[in-house]
């Protein structure tokens, strides 16, 4: 089977897993639909969907979609993508499904993102370095993370960027906010946004 392309998506990105949360207002139109997704097997919150993506070898993509009460009388979804291993629980719903069952009530919205990603050192030239401390040896010899935050002109965050540097590896976190509609291919705009944010603070290696 080919390598599907939310998996060659995230593989191209050196991304490890992607996720979003969103608050929808209750309605009980949108909760009656999407339990009927499920086929009855569950009455209460939370309804969970899932979905894989098939990659190279055993390799692939999982996704997995919970619909839960919200802080108030709304509803939380969060939607996460991620390096899988294993086939989803059989009682989990279809990610397909959820998506036709909430397109019409969930219109463009904006959505908080987080993505994680890994980069070989091999590969990638960091623009920021561990910081070696030698005034106070006896706390920390180093510091092998960072987190960066870039804010408009409002002060409101744009976007915040966490680096750690650790054995062969330079891990990023990116965080930021952004405007979408939710759809099967929702990671790959989700992806790309996330990826030129990371990709800010490294270079690439030139080849010998």
């Amino acid at each position: 089977m080919a390598a599907s392309p939310i998996y060659q998506a995230f593989k191209r990105a050196n991304c490890t897993q992607l996720s979003f949360f969103v608050q929808l207002p209750a309605n009980k139109a949108l909760l009656s639909r999407i339990r009927g997704c499920l086929g009855g097997r569950r009455r209460n919150l939370p309804y969970d969907f899932a979905a894989i993506y098939p990659g190279e070898g055993k390799e692939k993509v999982g996704a997995h979609a919970s619909l839960m009460r919200g802080s108030h009388k709304d509803f939380a979804l969060v939607v996460r993508w991620f390096e899988a291993k294993e086939a989803p629980p059989m009682e989990f719903g279809q990610f397909s499904d959820l998506v036709n069952c909430a397109r019409e009530y969930f219109p463009e919205r904006e959505v908080f993102v987080s993505a994680a990603f890994s980069y070989d050192k091999e590969k990638v030239i960091s623009l920021f370095k561990p910081i070696y401390l030698a005034e106070q040896p006896l706390i920390f010899d180093e510091i092998t993370g960072i987190t960066g935050v870039k804010r408009n002109p409002e002060g409101k965050m744009v976007y915040e960027l966490e680096m750690s540097f650790g054995g062969k590896l330079v891990n990023h976190i990116v965080r930021f906010t952004q405007s979408f509609k939710l759809s099967e291919d929702s990671p790959l705009p989700l992806l790309e946004a996330a990826s030129k944010i990371s990709m800010l603070a490294l270079k690439a290696k030139e080849e010998r």
